[in-house]
């Protein structure tokens, strides 16, 4: 049998691509990063004196309104104190700072807190929004209302009531609809802190948050505990703190093609190239996630080369892919990979270019039936 030229070339590195997987297996990340600015409101400018003090005090954070937002630290010796201060008492979450806000007041008063983000958040991706809030001591009532909003840029709204859709729709610069956290109850423990998580699919354009509770008094769900005050004199003031927004990866559709970032080959080789393990480790963090789905994976290369030698490296290249993916964890009956050579190139200009970008690897996401 005559082994078509180059073949012999694919069949040494196997050894090698063994190795560079098991060393990318081993240097993930412990935790991803979080994209917002002093989350823990640790660094302040100068300690709490005054109430009303975000703007004046804090790194990184400011309010988008006329709403009055309170900051607290440990080494402040006023009523901005932790954990004992104007509004009760709690210790801070991690570290020694918080910050608090109303999210129910007479006549729809809001405060809100903002923050640009590290980067803009990528379009059609995943991400995860997390924090921590308590109820102040002195609060007449718990709201279940609470949520986040992205824009472009920082918002900056002369009023003192509510953010609504309205408000936030007339703004000159892309601004999301709120997103509101799921609550299973009302958010009214006065004691331990409370953990809320939101999970969103980007637009493209966020790179500033703004926090607070989006709603009328008549729209929000409120409890009131009886102090006397009725719905409309009451109050719900709430502590924050260990703010965090990171990556979770792209958001797939079923039956959809998909080209694997930094999964273009060098020429004549299928080995992974080191930026190509993020990709694939995404595809297999969704995958996860979705046990109903499988991964069918296809190789492709450029127009060099013979036919015969094309289909082979191509089968290379998937089933390259496909052994990152099992390596990671995924089941072997989730995965089928094919190779096509270079029969459907996605450049068919003649340059090296075009050519780099038709070295590929392909994917399409299909619902998954166990024969089992």
């Amino acid at each position: 049998m005559t082994v078509p030229i180059g073949l012999e070339i694919m069949r040494l590195p196997f050894i090698y691509i063994s190795t560079l997987l098991l060393m990318a297996l081993a240097i993930h990340p412990a935790d991803a990063q979080n994209l917002v600015h002093n989350g823990g409101f640790e660094d302040y400018v100068d300690c709490p004196v005054k109430m009303s003090n975000l703007n004046r005090d804090v790194e990184f954070w400011n309010a988008p309104t006329l709403g009055t937002t309170d900051y607290f630290n440990q080494c402040s010796k006023t009523k901005l104190g932790i954990p004992i201060n104007f509004k009760g008492k709690q210790e801070a979450y991690e570290g020694q700072a918080y910050t608090g806000l109303y999210l129910f007041a007479p006549k729809d008063y809001r405060e809100y807190i903002q923050a640009e983000l590290l980067e803009t958040l990528q379009k059609g991706h995943r991400y995860r929004l997390n924090l921590v809030l308590s109820l102040s001591e002195k609060s007449d009532g718990a709201v279940m209302d609470f949520g986040a909003v992205f824009s472009e840029k920082h918002l900056s709204v002369h009023t003192k009531r509510q953010l609504s859709s309205a408000i936030l729709a007339s703004q000159t610069m892309k601004v999301s609809h709120a997103k509101q956290f799921s609550a299973p109850g009302f958010y009214d423990d006065k004691k331990e802190w409370m953990q809320l998580s939101l999970d969103f699919v980007a637009r493209g354009f966020e790179k500033n948050l703004i926090l607070g509770n989006f709603k009328s008094n008549g729209s929000t769900e409120y409890l009131n505990f009886g102090k006397g005050k009725t719905r409309e004199q009451g109050y719900a003031y709430y502590y924050i703190d260990d703010i965090s927004v990171v990556y979770l990866g792209p958001e797939y559709k079923p039956n959809q093609s998909y080209v694997l970032n930094h999964v273009n080959f060098d020429f004549d080789r299928f080995e992974l190239q080191p930026k190509a393990k993020q990709s694939l480790k995404d595809v297999y963090d969704y995958l996860k996630k979705n046990p109903n789905l499988k991964v069918d994976i296809s190789g492709h290369t450029d127009d060099l080369g013979s036919e015969e030698y094309n289909d082979v490296l191509s089968k290379e290249r998937a089933k390259t892919v496909a052994n990152y993916l099992i390596r990671l964890g995924l089941q072997k009956d989730r995965i089928t990979s094919k190779g096509y050579g270079n029969k459907i190139p996605l450049d068919s200009a003649i340059t090296d270019k075009a050519r780099r970008k038709n070295r590929r690897v392909e994917f399409v996401m299909t619902e998954f039936v166990d024969d089992e």
